[in-house]
């Protein structure tokens, strides 16, 4: 967004009630913002690449082409460009695409109040203006690597407002937010817990921590599931801001039920492992007994035991207890398109 230009603001929605009713709910700020309502996707489209749009307002369900995708085509032409969703429907899978894969700067469900719609605008606007002080292009390629990377973290990452609004979660911690049943995204947006007192809690550390700044020490906090299986721990810390930009803090979240382990192939990268020693000291790390260890590689108990003392001879340690820490020392990414996960055994 240019200083000193009006900023433009684009509606889209199939329903021309809808449209005629943001335009006389929305008349007080004409003076300050250019608007523009299109019934037809295309039409909006078609706007954007002839002057880009600084911030859209798009319906999510829409025929011919979904809101999700418009917002995607509009961004994709003009990177800079914030944009609002708003739904009737208000699903997990609709959120977490939302803000995640179309980079949605908020998410409503309609009805909208017009006070809150106008303040997200304004929210929107605020933060096109921070992100285009500089290159916009950079900007938008530095955001994108940094998504793919926290995509691939074996940590749930939920970045969350002083109201605990969610503004942006990683792969897994959509995972948490949907499937856990420890963690929820409401239809306003709000991340909760499935405990009324674990809610009010989590929103209590939330808003303790934003209110402390940048030098608020974390907070701690395990949430329980609706099964038998240990809660989640949840750990929350602040994260730098600017004036520019609400102040935010991020969830951490950990399965203990879970433990992502390294893959066979960097196991032997790391420490010059055979294939072989690498998939015995794998099984190891995951809390076998060399016994079980043997039946799981389909390899004999001598065969193991040979393979073992070349392992400590290899990484300079003496004890299998000490196999499992530099195991689970090991960098451990997610891998694309899934989890590889690897439970710890337990006899």
């Amino acid at each position: 967004m240019n200083t000193g230009q009006t900023p433009r603001i684009v509606f889209v929605d199939d329903e021309p009630h809808v449209l005629d009713g943001l335009r006389r709910s929305l008349r007080a700020h004409g003076g300050a913002w250019d608007m523009a309502f299109y019934v037809t996707p295309g039409d909006a489209l078609a706007a954007q690449k002839a002057h880009p749009f600084d911030v859209a307002v798009v319906d999510m369900r829409m025929p011919v082409m979904s809101g999700l995708d418009l917002i995607r085509a509009m961004t994709a032409h003009h990177p800079a460009t914030a944009s609002i969703m708003l739904t009737g429907t208000a699903d997990l899978e609709t959120a977490i695409a939302a803000i995640n894969e179309a980079k949605v700067f908020r998410f409503y469900t309609k009805p909208c109040p017009a006070a809150v719609l106008a303040s997200g605008i304004a929210e929107a606007l605020a933060h096109v203006e921070a992100s285009t002080a500089t290159s916009p292009a950079s900007g938008f390629r530095a955001e994108m690597l940094s998504v793919a990377t926290l995509n691939r973290l074996p940590t749930g990452v939920v970045v969350v407002e002083g109201d605990a609004h969610v503004v942006f979660m990683n792969s897994l911690g959509a995972e948490y937010l949907g499937k856990s049943g420890a963690l929820s995204l409401g239809s306003n947006g709000v991340c909760r817990a499935a405990r009324q007192a674990e809610t009010v809690e989590m929103h209590r550390l939330i808003k303790e921590i934003i209110e402390a700044g940048d030098g608020a020490s974390v907070r701690a906090l395990a949430v329980t599931r609706d099964r038998e299986d240990r809660p989640l721990s949840v750990v929350i810390a602040p994260l730098p801001t600017t004036a520019e930009a609400p102040p935010v803090a991020v969830l951490l979240i950990s399965d203990p039920e879970r433990q992502t382990m390294p893959t066979a192939e960097t196991i032997g990268r790391l420490f010059d492992l055979t294939d072989a020693e690498a998939r015995l000291t794998l099984a190891l790390g995951e809390g076998r007994r060399i016994e079980d260890a043997a039946e799981k590689l389909g390899i004999t108990l001598s065969s193991a035991r040979t393979y073992l003392k070349r392992i400590f001879n290899k990484t300079g340690i003496t004890r299998q207890a000490e196999l499992v820490r530099l195991v689970l020392a090991a960098p451990t990414l997610l891998d694309l398109g899934q989890h590889g996960k690897a439970g710890v055994a337990r006899d």
